[in-house]
This record gives C-alpha cells, sequence and structure tokens, in this order.
C-alpha cells in the first residue's frame, strides 16, 4: 500500500477516535454536570490512538477533540486545562507506540493518570483557587486506581479485538515489489 493511504487511514483513525473521545466526553460532563469534575474515560480513545499512531497523532486528538468537547458541552474553555488531555495523548504514545504490552500498559494508565491529574490540579489551582482545588483533591485521587483499572481493562480488550485492523500502523511497513 501507498504511503499516502497509510497516511490517509491514519489521519482516518484519528479523526474517528477523536469524535468518540469528544462523544464520551459530552456524555459524563452532561451525566456527572459538576463543570471542574469529571472523568477521564474520554482519554480511552485519545490512549488507543496514541498506541497505535504514535504519540504525535495522540497529542492532535487530544487537543481537538478536548476544545470540542468542552465546546460541545456548553462550558468555557480553560486553556490551562488542555494540559491533562495532553498528558493521555503523549505519555501512552512516547512508552507504547509500537511496544505493547500488557505488562506496559498496567503501568503506563496510573502513570499517565498521575500525570494528568497533577495537570488539572494545577489548572484548577490557577483557574479558581486553593479552596477549590483542595476541596476536589482527595476525591480525584480516590478515584485514579479504579478509573486506572477500569481504563486498562477497556483499552487491553478493544486493542488485541482490533489488532488485525490497525498491524499496519503499528509494523513496518514493506516496500511494494513491482
Amino acid at each position: 500500500m501507498k504511503k499516502s493511504h497509510i497516511q490517509i487511514q491514519k489521519l482516518a483513525l484519528a479523526a474517528i477516535l477523536a469524535a468518540t473521545s469528544v462523544v464520551i466526553d459530552v456524555f459524563f460532563k452532561q451525566l456527572i454536570g459538576i463543570q471542574n469534575f469529571g472523568v477521564p474515560f474520554y482519554a480511552i480513545p485519545i490512549v488507543m490512538g496514541s498506541i497505535i499512531l504514535g504519540p504525535h497523532y495522540g497529542v492532535l486528538m487530544s487537543l481537538a477533540s478536548d476544545a470540542i468537547g468542552v465546546t460541545i458541552a456548553g462550558y468555557g474553555y480553560l486553556i490551562s486545562f488542555a494540559l491533562a488531555p495532553v498528558m493521555w495523548g503523549l505519555i501512552p504514545g512516547l512508552l507504547m507506540y509500537k511496544r505493547y504490552s500488557n505488562y506496559r500498559l498496567a503501568y503506563v494508565i496510573p502513570l499517565t493518570y498521575l500525570f494528568a491529574s497533577l495537570s488539572n490540579t494545577l489548572a484548577m489551582f490557577i483557574e479558581f483557587g486553593r479552596e477549590t482545588t483542595f476541596a476536589t483533591l482527595a476525591i480525584r485521587v480516590l478515584f485514579i486506581p479504579l478509573n486506572s483499572v477500569i481504563i486498562f481493562y477497556v483499552i487491553k480488550d478493544v486493542y488485541h479485538k482490533l489488532s488485525p485492523f490497525h498491524e499496519k500502523f503499528t509494523l513496518r511497513a514493506v516496500p511494494h515489489q513491482d
């Protein structure tokens, strides 16, 4: 397959995963209804894309899906909160692109979650002050292990079920012989 075809397929996959992230993000924002508190399940498609397509795609998908999701949900976009989604798009791609293993995924998810939570904590401190930041800190920290397990199992299962589809993106392309 030509390199341009692969690139188009990568862009299409990135767009589909970013759109899926937006749907998940908006759903949970509407379900919870609290502007400065959310669940990171929007990150599942971003992490998948970062692992399959690489960290560059992961970062682009995370920025696009975050901006669109926040806008659709009706919240004002605060750029300081963009760092957390970027962590979800960057760290798994850096540590797992073309190096997937369940063991690696098991420690990359909580590590990424920790960095994303720290980023959100900093953003909350900048935007809302100390009281709001510390009022939600304990609950956010308590959710890290539970949500990490959920995210791990979803990504592990989806990754393996879709492996025939995405292998062409993660394996080195063999030049076509004419």
